[in-house]
């Protein structure tokens, strides 16, 4: 697995165990993953997941609405939608910079909703 140094760049074919960059010597503890075949299966994993909550709740709210519900539960459902939409666009957004992209961190591997589960 390649680690990118945060300071100058230098990619590594990976972490050196002293954490100490050999191209500009500086130390750091926030070297990054340069992978991005990893980065972008991940996004596509996370997307795949947006559409699915996406779906979900638009069905919930339609179920709501044909039926009259008054009930807070489907309702508050519903609001699903916008964190959804939010990472859904900036998935899409990261998947087509590649030139852009500089590395990332181990922390991408969890979607926006892993901490409803006590993550």
């Amino acid at each position: 697995m390649k680690s990118r140094c945060p300071d100058c760049g230098y990619i590594a074919s990976s972490i050196p165990p002293t954490h100490k960059c050999p191209e500009c010597g500086k130390f750091s503890h926030d070297w990054l993953i340069y992978d991005w075949d990893t980065f972008a299966s991940i996004k596509r994993r996370h997307l795949a997941y947006n559409v699915a909550i996406i779906c979900l709740a638009l069905a919930g709210v339609l179920t709501a609405v044909f039926i009259g519900s008054s009930p807070v539960l489907p309702w508050m459902f519903a609001l699903l939608i916008v964190p959804a939409m939010i990472s859904g666009w900036r998935c899409r957004t990261q998947l087509r910079g590649q030139s852009n992209y500089r590395g990332h961190k181990a922390g991408i591997v969890f979607p926006w909703f892993s901490g409803f589960g006590g993550l």
